[in-house]
């Protein structure tokens, strides 16, 4: 590829990062474009990016120097590792003197080391397919480790040699999977050993970037080659030792299914471990440091697929029906798919669903009437007595469908007064 040809691959990044890269030059520094988006352009995968990747060879006070006045909003918590964030406009910048950096064996913290070369910076990324960089102002393409090369043979290989690079920084490994799968690559020699070899060290990583990390191999299209990764590398004990203890049928059948469900983390790693009992389910949940709403929401999928496992498929009555749709909620169609995928025959549930979902019986499955009606229709006071109405009618809700206030308010009189 030429220089031409490159620049005009990066034209839009130029417009925008042009500016300021030249606001540099004119000090005597050098500021690049790096990482994915060189990748991604290179790839002709890149759209509207609003985010860029920078390293330049300025230390990180005469970054601070240079953007002041010219940015929006500066952002200095980074600065002792030499990134400044900053915003221009509907531009974000993360800008980062060129540095070098590895984990030391108890460390979860990286040790730091700033350079004034760029080839020291490229040296210590991840992978040669983001260890280039674009220098917007003269157009030129920085590519020492042969990332472009890579890219065009479809090959993940890393800048040192791997047992380093991934010892350097163990999450690497987790990344390589998200890449194998995401870019569709075939790892390099060496590269499935070296993972292995060092998985131990992810002991270092925190759960927190461990869990982001798998959250992005989990919103791939098709994160199956990486599933495989992981399980060749035997990383997986290290991160979900309930789907490595299986047998090797079993963890098939595992990735098999969470790769046949929708693209949505929590849905693919609720496919993964549709077999835990709640309590376990809870503990790793909280292990991968997940969100009180995304334990929820895995919780509840495994939950409802499990009553979808518990009956069989001639058994679905409309009141069957409408207590899965409330049990389940915004996550019905999550766990009828997860069934399937599961092996559970559900053709008459779905048949069921379409009919109620028709005839409007799934819009709304709570009662026509609140606690204030409750109250009123029946002369009681606030208490566990409006509550016991309330869960009768929703059985009545369940069992018979949509009633109109008044004939519920008729059904719930003549229920209080006989009961």
């Amino acid at each position: 590829m030429t220089a031409a040809s490159t620049g005009a691959l990066f034209g839009a990044q130029c417009a925008v990062v042009g500016p300021l890269a030249r606001r540099f030059a004119a000090d005597g520094q050098r500021l690049y474009l790096v990482g994915g988006v060189v990748r991604d352009v290179l790839l002709g995968r890149i759209g509207d990016h609003s985010d860029f990747d920078l390293t330049t060879d300025a230390p990180p006070d005469r970054i601070r120097r240079l953007i002041e006045g010219v940015a929006d909003a500066v952002w200095l918590q980074g600065e002792k590792f030499g990134t400044i964030g900053a915003r221009l406009g509907a531009h974000t910048f993360e800008i980062t003197t060129h540095r070098a950096e590895a984990y030391l064996s108890d460390s979860r913290k990286p040790v730091v080391s700033f350079s004034t070369r760029l080839e020291d910076d490229l040296l210590r990324r991840d992978f040669t397919v983001n260890a280039m960089a674009f220098d917007v102002v003269d157009e030129t393409l920085h590519d020492p480790l042969g990332g472009q090369a890579d890219l065009d043979a479809r090959l993940l290989r890393t800048p040192l040699a791997p047992e380093e690079s991934f010892s350097d920084d163990p999450l690497r490994t987790l990344r390589a999977a998200r890449f194998l799968a995401g870019y569709e690559l075939t790892a390099a020699p060496g590269l499935l050993e070296a993972a292995g070899s060092v998985a131990e060290r992810l002991r270092i990583v925190s759960a927190e970037r461990i869990r982001d990390e798998l959250w992005r191999l989990f919103a791939l299209p098709d994160p199956g080659v990486g599933f495989a990764f992981l399980d060749e590398a035997r990383l997986l004990p290290l991160l979900l030792p309930e789907v490595s203890d299986r047998s090797v049928e079993q963890r098939a059948e595992a990735f098999r299914r969470s790769v046949a469900a929708e693209p949505v983390p929590e849905v693919r790693l609720a496919a993964l471990l549709l077999e835990m009992p709640a309590p376990e389910l809870d503990g790793r949940l909280r292990a991968l440091r997940l969100s009180g709403e995304q334990r929820t929401k895995v919780l509840g999928l495994v939950s409802a697929v499990g009553r979808v496992r518990e009956r069989t498929d001639d058994g679905w009555s409309d009141e069957a029906v409408r207590r899965l749709a409330a049990s389940a909620g915004d996550q019905l169609a999550a766990t009828v798919a997860l069934a399937t995928a599961a092996g559970v025959a559900t053709g008459i549930l779905q048949t069921r669903l379409g009919a109620l979902r028709a005839d409007g019986e799934l819009d709304d499955l709570g009662p026509a009437l609140g606690g204030a009606e409750v109250i009123d229709l029946l002369g009681l006071e606030p208490g566990p007595d409006v509550g016991e109405a309330l869960a009768w009618l929703a059985d009545l809700r369940f069992g018979e469908g949509r009633l109109d206030p008044d004939e519920e308010g008729r059904r719930l009189v003549a229920w209080w007064e006989g009961r």
